[in-house]
């Protein structure tokens, strides 16, 4: 008797567990996330496309290579590394938090080689160098528009004049002009850009930092008597009250120069780029 009760407690015991193992377990509302089917040739390239930088790769076999782009960030690249791989799976983990699932399958010849996940956004480069198309583009826009500063400098027969200071989506730009005041042809060999204390205090160095553009329309010679306008672009950047960014233009022998102190007010009057 004491027996059977035993086994009969025991019985109710292992169903009690049983029901909070399962009511346990069913809190969790799991969710299955379906992979991409993605083929892999051995001969091409197939290029992920995703809107953010990737930061973390996880392949499942060594049979697939996967890299990033050179000089780019949310950009994978897969290719087999094998023919006729047995078919294995890649995890993809991007900057903005979002994880990727994807089953790669050997192909021989892919009839999808590039594969964006932005929607119908058009796809923008991460962390390479910026879109020389769009740079150009914006540069002849800054050439445009209407000068609305006049800060100059004068020397050497030429004057030097900041007509404008722009922002776009990424860059910084500024719009200047050199009117060439004599008969002589002059040939600019190189401009610079850089910040420069707007004192220089007894017993230090004079400080300056270079600045250098990521676009800058090309200066051919200037004719006497003729005047030339180009833009220059830059990633974002601030001049310190104390300083000044300083625009310096010459020709090959350093005869003729020109120098521009622009003060850090002018940045704060920049116009949008539209």
């Amino acid at each position: 008797m004491n027996r059977l009760c035993a086994v009969g407690l025991m019985g109710i015991l292992f169903n009690i567990g049983g029901q909070a193992a399962f009511a346990q377990k069913s809190d969790v509302l799991a969710t299955t996330i379906a992979p991409y089917e993605v083929a892999v040739g051995y001969h091409q390239t197939t290029n992920l496309i995703f809107p953010y930088s990737v930061k973390s790769v996880d392949l499942g076999s060594n049979a697939v290579l996967a890299q990033k782009a050179k000089g780019v960030e949310n950009i994978l690249q897969l290719k087999a590394g094998a023919e006729q791989f047995v078919p294995t799976n890649i995890s993809v983990v991007t900057a903005d938090g979002k994880f990727y699932s994807f089953v790669l399958n050997y192909e021989e010849n892919p009839l999808n080689l590039n594969i964006s996940f932005a929607g119908n956004r058009p796809v923008k480069l991460s962390g390479g160098q910026p879109n020389a198309r769009e740079l150009e583009q914006e540069a002849w826009n800054v050439a445009a528009k209407r000068s609305f500063m006049y800060l100059q400098k004068d020397a050497q027969a030429l004057r030097l004049r900041l007509n404008g200071v722009f922002y776009s989506e990424n860059n910084l730009w500024m719009k200047f002009d050199i009117n060439n005041q004599s008969q002589v042809d002059f040939q600019p060999a190189y401009i610079r850009f850089f910040l420069r204390d707007k004192k220089r205090m007894k017993r230090t160095a004079l400080n300056e930092t270079e600045v250098f553009p990521l676009y800058m329309s090309e200066l051919s010679t200037i004719s006497g008597r003729s005047t030339s306008v180009w833009a220059a672009g830059f990633k974002p950047f601030t001049v310190p009250k104390h300083q000044r960014l300083v625009t310096q233009v010459s020709d090959e022998s350093g005869g003729r120069m020109i120098v521009l102190p622009i003060k850090s007010r002018f940045f704060l009057k920049a116009h949008r780029l539209r």
